[in-house]
């Protein structure tokens, strides 16, 4: 069993991971397109969407993962998952707040804190994804 991809795997994981984060990027980017085009700049760190986002890609990377954990064969740790598993229902948990933070009372300091965040989800998106990646190929 190894626990390396070949460069070939990476490229190929590292393809479809970026496919996959296309369709995360494309809203925002019309996002920013429209808050420019209508607003300001100020109001592409106002949106809430951010920490909306961020939620949604930490809980599908979370699925991800746990899927792929559930169908290794071998034994995998059960306290480094659910230490793995608490650290990002604590992600979603701080996204979850800043969005209601964002919709209650917007700030620039809270709307920098939620881009922060998605930029978190983002990497861990790929991170994540190479786990995953990792772990299936040793099913």
């Amino acid at each position: 069993m190894s626990c390396t991809l070949s460069s070939q795997e990476r490229k190929a994981t590292f393809a479809e991971l970026k496919a996959e984060y296309l369709y995360i990027a494309i809203p925002f980017l019309l996002l920013i397109a429209v808050k420019l085009y209508i607003a300001t700049w100020q109001e592409i760190i106002l949106a809430p969407e951010w920490s909306l986002a961020a939620c949604l890609i930490f809980g599908q990377i979370t699925s991800k993962v746990s899927k792929a954990v559930a169908s290794v064969s071998t034994k995998t740790s059960e306290q480094h998952f659910g230490w793995y598993t608490a650290k990002r229902f604590l992600l979603v948990v701080i996204s979850i707040a800043l969005y209601f933070g964002m919709l209650a009372m917007p700030t620039i300091e809270l709307g920098t804190l939620q881009i922060i965040v998605f930029v978190l989800a983002s990497f861990f998106h790929f991170k994540d994804g190479f786990t995953t990646k990792l772990l299936q190929k040793n099913v």
